[in-house]
């Protein structure tokens, strides 16, 4: 494709105008050369202010690209990465911010792997280090858990378009991590530590367009679990030892979460029925497990209160 940029980075967005005002600031003023990237925001909000926002003080933008669309909550994540012309299509969460001077790096990054195209997911954890597998198994053994989530997630463009022209029938709370088991017949992953990013939280975050809020327990333990063992355990793409991490990190991460968010101000996530969803799921002796980190978060929390605010 002539004058195609290097980057995407695909943006979806729902009533965070705010947060998108930051990112987009942050980005152009690393003054990187603007043919090598493209910013592309999809916006799925029933409101006009993110629309007005863009209009008013971004629409000078030669390669920032804006679209409303009508699409049910997590599946704008599609949208965003459909907008994307470039080689890369890097999916971005809208309060993932650049550290400075990262942009630049990351656009050098991906161009280097340019000719062999490998799977590349983004951990956000700030090491300067990146691991590199031949082996799907080994490469969710490392990342486990992670693969849920939307800021480390990217794709070449070219795999993109053929997982679409093949009609992948993405999961609509996970569609980016379908997309990721998908490229599971790769041979070539990286896990790239490096710090280009931070969060910065936003002010109300566990609702979905339309509700107050999901349940997470649910969302995690049944709908990504169920989806780890449909589309990669029932078809051997991943050792019981591989599985077994993912599960004892997801449910670290529900009683974390539930220690940290239930009944926050701001956080509308729900907990109903977490024994349930758990013993259904998963069975009665990994319930016992969750409990236990439960209680670990809960005396960490007393002791080091700013560990797990």
């Amino acid at each position: 494709m002539e004058n195609q940029p290097i980057l995407s980075i695909c943006i979806p967005t729902y009533k965070r105008e705010y947060l998108i005002e930051k990112l987009i600031n942050g980005i152009y003023a690393q003054n990187c050369d603007r043919s090598l990237f493209e910013v592309c925001i999809t916006d799925n909000s029933e409101t006009d202010e993110t629309q007005k926002l863009i209009q008013n003080k971004f629409s000078g933008i030669e390669n920032l690209h804006y679209k409303k669309v009508e699409c049910e909550g997590y599946r704008n994540s599609i949208e965003a990465l459909k907008l994307g012309n470039g080689q890369f299509l890097k999916l971005h969460n809208d309060y993932t911010m650049f550290h400075d001077g990262c942009l630049a790096k990351l656009i050098d990054n991906v161009a280097a792997l340019a000719k062999d195209k490998p799977v590349v997911f983004y951990t956000l954890r700030g090491k300067d280090e990146v691991r590199s597998f031949r082996d799907f198994d080994k490469f969710m053994y490392d990342i486990n858990y992670l693969s849920t989530w939307s800021s480390s997630f990217s794709i070449w463009k070219e795999d993109f378009d053929r997982l679409m022209t093949d009609g992948i029938n993405c999961n609509s709370m996970y569609p980016h991590t379908s997309l990721l088991f998908a490229e599971s017949w790769k041979n070539n992953f990286l896990v790239d530590e490096y710090g280009y990013f931070y969060n910065d939280q936003p002010k109300k975050k566990g609702g979905i367009k339309g509700k107050s809020g999901y349940n997470l327990v649910d969302n995690f333990v049944r709908i990504y679990l169920g989806m780890v063992n449909d589309d990669l355990v029932s078809k051997n793409l991943i050792s019981p030892k591989t599985y077994a991490r993912i599960e004892t990190n997801i449910l670290r991460f529900c009683a974390n979460s539930y220690v940290r968010y239930n009944n926050r101000p701001g956080y509308t996530y729900s907990f109903d029925d977490k024994k349930g969803i758990i013993t259904k799921q998963c069975g009665t002796r990994a319930y016992m497990q969750y409990c236990f980190f439960e209680l670990l978060y809960r005396i960490r929390k007393l002791v080091k209160p700013g560990d797990i605010s």
